[in-house]
Formats: structure tokens, C-alpha cells, sequence
């Protein structure tokens, strides 16, 4: 049976509640040994509502079945849970559809982020924000795998996730459809504002670059408004994952005043 194994407690969590069909769940496999975990006994439970197979491992088995299966850190970090799974299911760029998006919308796109931990990190703020989706390209991009599930405490299933070919066509196409697309930089230059300072204009798109190099200058032309972080300290990058969640708790904070304000 082809597919892949998931693994840690939050990340089933999610996949049982949140997965909307990106994945169909073959089987959850428990460490009978650790059922006395109260979490543990909610998967079992949610699972069989859910009429999903399941299957109880005594802690040797469950040992041997991991062994056999995933590297030695990722089997520290199993909590006695495993999800086999069919691999990730992209959701279709050419199916977002303004008028299908609710007021507020905000899209994250991402350029050459290939570290995994930073990718995990972004998908989970994303969730917190209750961002609409998440655009990737199919090149120079991190692989979606289960350890971006689990350090991303299960955003991953949650998250619409799109992987494009072209970022800057897909910036062309997001345009036409109406909306905004704001680009993030280090620089201080008269033609980048301060982020906390702009009107944002829904609906939008954020692009995030990589900590080496930024975004991409042919990308970068395609936005119709670069801004930045203010960073008044003496150290003037961001770890990218960090200036994800800055960016969108001031985006966020930008269309709560909006809201009231009419």
C-alpha cells in the first residue's frame, strides 16, 4: 500500500479534525502500552468515530514497527501514535476564486524556503492567523514530508497548500483575480514602507523570501507594494518563520481596525 507514515500526537490530532480530504488515513497504529494517555485514548476514540481501522501494538511491537520505518529521532518523537496515510494532496492554484473568499483574505506566498524547521514554523503560524493558503513552488521549495507535519504540530493537513510552477505567474494570476500582493524586504529605501504603516488592501498576498537572499528581483517586480519590518535594534535580520508571524499579526491587526472602524 503506497502512502507514508505521519506521527506525534498534535499532528493526528489535526489529521483526524482538520485534513479536509488531503490525505485519506489507511490505519492509526497506538503503542498499547502508553493507552493510558488521556490524548492517546481521544485518537482511539476519534478514530472509530470516525470508522477508521485501527491498531494496538504492544511497546515491543510498536518499537520494531517504528524501527523498521523512521529514523532515530523522528521514533523519540512517535508519543505512541502513527498515521498511515496517502501522500500529501495539493489543493489546485487555478481553483481560488475571489468571490468564493470571505472578507480579510490573506494569502502567504513562499520564495526558496527550503529549510524544513522554518517551513514547519510558518505553516504553524499560518494556522494561527487563520491564513487562507499557502503558495510554494515546485522548484528550489522544501519537500512536504512528515517531518514538516510534525514540526509544524499539524498545520500541514490543515493548511490549503498550493505548489505552483512559476511564482511570479502565480503572483500574475493572483492580480487578475483582484488581489493585492505585498512583498517583504530588509532594505530601507523610499520605495519600501514600513509594514505597520500601510493600508492593506484585501484581498492579499504576502511574499516571504529567504534569510540569505530575499525574494527573488524578477517576484519582487511583480508586487505592487514592498514593505519591511520596522527593526529599531542593532540586529537587523529575522529568522523568515519569525517575520511570517510578525507580518501577520500586523496584518491581522490592520483588518480588526478596518472592521471596526466601518
Amino acid at each position: 500500500m503506497e502512502g507514508e507514515f505521519l506521527y506525534g500526537i498534535n499532528t493526528i490530532f489535526s489529521l483526524l479534525d482538520t485534513n479536509s480530504g488531503k490525505r485519506k488515513i489507511f490505519e492509526i497504529i497506538l503503542n498499547s502500552g502508553k493507552l493510558n494517555s488521556l490524548r492517546l485514548k481521544e485518537i482511539l476514540s476519534k478514530a472509530k468515530r470516525k470508522n477508521i481501522h485501527t491498531r494496538e501494538l504492544e511497546s515491543k511491537r510498536f518499537a520494531g514497527f517504528t524501527a523498521d520505518r523512521f529514523y532515530q529521532e523522528e521514533i523519540e518523537s512517535t508519543q505512541g501514535v502513527i498515521a498511515h496515510v496517502s501522500n500529501y494532496n495539493f489543493k489546485d492554484f487555478e481553483q481560488i476564486a475571489v468571490k468564493n473568499l470571505s472578507d480579510g483574505i490573506v494569502f502567504v506566498i513562499l520564495d526558496e524556503i527550503t529549510d524544513v524547521g522554518n517551513f514547519g514554523a510558518i505553516l504553524r503560524n499560518c494556522s494561527v492567523f487563520g491564513v487562507a493558503g499557502v503558495i510554494i513552488s515546485k522548484n528550489r521549495s522544501v519537500e512536504v514530508n512528515r517531518r514538516v507535519s510534525k514540526i509544524s504540530s499539524g498545520a500541514l493537513e490543515e493548511i490549503n497548500l498550493y505548489r505552483v510552477t512559476n511564482i511570479s505567474r502565480a503572483i500574475e494570476e493572483l492580480k487578475e483575480k483582484g488581489f493585492w500582493v505585498y512583498g517583504t524586504t530588509i532594505q530601507s529605501k523610499p520605495t519600501v514602507k514600513l509594514a505597520h504603516q500601510v493600508n492593506f488592501t484585501f484581498p492579499m498576498a504576502v511574499v516571504m523570501g529567504s534569510e540569505d537572499k530575499g525574494i527573488g528581483r524578477l517576484i519582487e517586480e511583480k508586487c505592487d507594494v514592498m514593505v519591511r519590518i520596522d527593526m529599531p535594534g542593532a540586529m537587523q535580520s529575522l529568522n523568515v518563520a519569525t517575520a511570517t508571524g510578525i507580518m501577520l499579526y500586523i496584518i491581522t491587526q490592520h483588518h480588526k481596525k478596518t472592521a471596526i472602524q466601518n
